[in-house]
């Protein structure tokens, strides 16, 4: 018979009784002990692996860039003027311009509230003129849709310097309900760099006209004239 140790004390037990009572489940204990830790580290190196492959995956792919000004102007046609060109909201739409080339080449007319502008807004340019030696000549229509029961179109005249600098700007036609006002404005542009606005509109049920006189200068900024000769 074998005496067992001091805290069975008073108790005796066969070999084979002391051993499955002390000696394996103290191996048992000590291989779980080991087999726990190092299914932690396993896991441990598997989470931190699986980060590092997450990271060293490539960055999709960016937006396509928007167009260069050599690539804005080769997308619209020369105006020929032989005398004057007419300009009114209904100008047939052409070469529509994406977000980035908006953003881009006409921020100004977005303004500083420009969040939510572009989503119901669409803008297409129309025409250029480029055979003044200071400037270009840009002519861009933004087409806005509030509603199924209103909408609005702009027509802009925009002056460039020859690297696509924004110079200034003018809202040749109107047409459309904005600001529960009903507008009706049409120009004529001139070979000279002379514009004259026709503005009809009706504000509170009250009819408005009015003749506006501009001159582009030499630098491409719109002064306003006292008369048309």
């Amino acid at each position: 018979m074998v005496t067992a140790p001091d805290d069975l004390s008073g108790r005796f037990f066969t070999p084979l009784v002391l051993a499955k009572k002390i000696y394996i489940p103290a191996i048992v204990n000590r291989w779980k002990g080991f087999y726990l830790s190092k299914m932690k580290c396993l896991i441990y190196f598997c989470f931190l692996f699986s980060n590092l492959t997450t990271v060293a995956q490539p960055a999709p792919p960016q937006r396509e860039d928007s167009l260069t000004y050599a690539d804005l102007l080769k997308s619209v046609k020369e105006v020929e003027l032989s005398d004057s060109l007419y300009i009114n909201a209904s100008t047939r739409l052409k070469n529509p311009l994406d977000t980035n080339t908006v953003k881009k080449w006409f921020a100004f007319i977005l303004g500083s509230a420009n969040n939510n502008r572009l989503k119901n807004r669409s803008y297409y340019l129309s025409g250029k003129i480029t055979v003044n030696e200071h400037f270009d000549l840009l002519i861009l229509l933004e087409k806005k849709k509030k509603d199924d029961s209103a909408s609005v179109q702009v027509v802009y005249l925009i002056t460039t310097k020859k690297d696509g600098a924004y110079i200034a700007s003018i809202e040749a036609a109107v047409a459309g309900i904005r600001k529960k006002s009903n507008y009706n404005i049409s120009s004529w542009l001139y070979k000279d760099n002379k514009i004259v606005i026709d503005s009809e509109f009706t504000v509170n049920e009250t009819y408005y006209t009015d003749l506006t006189n501009y001159k582009i200068n030499k630098g491409g900024r719109f002064i306003l004239s006292p008369k048309y000769d």
